[in-house]
């Protein structure tokens, strides 16, 4: 049975095409600069600390928790009146009994 499975993937994979990986590099990305390498000791040192050392990270996170916290507290609010409420529980009532 394991060769079954075998043979079938083996036919397909044979189906997919290559990708051409050559041409992949944009002329943007070739003129770019190298992204600048840091340590390791830093990078694990900066995340044991838990804190974002990049003020603009931080800045955008923040406005961001600040939009999602508003967005929970409007979605935790009720669209439903107490007497709206009452009106279904009651046809509720009615109809399941």
């Amino acid at each position: 049975m394991a060769m079954r499975w075998l043979a079938l993937v083996l036919l397909l994979s044979a189906c997919a095409s290559v990708p051409d990986l050559t041409t992949v590099e944009t002329p943007a990305a070739a003129r770019a600069d190298y992204p600048q390498l840091l340590p390791l000791t830093d990078l694990v040192a900066s995340a044991r600390t838990g804190q974002i050392t990049n003020p603009t990270l931080s800045r955008d996170l923040s406005g961001r928790a600040a939009r999602l916290h508003a967005r929970a507290a409007a979605l935790r609010q009720t669209a439903l009146t107490p007497a709206e409420r009452q009106r279904i529980r009651d046809a509720v009532v009615r109809l399941s009994g």
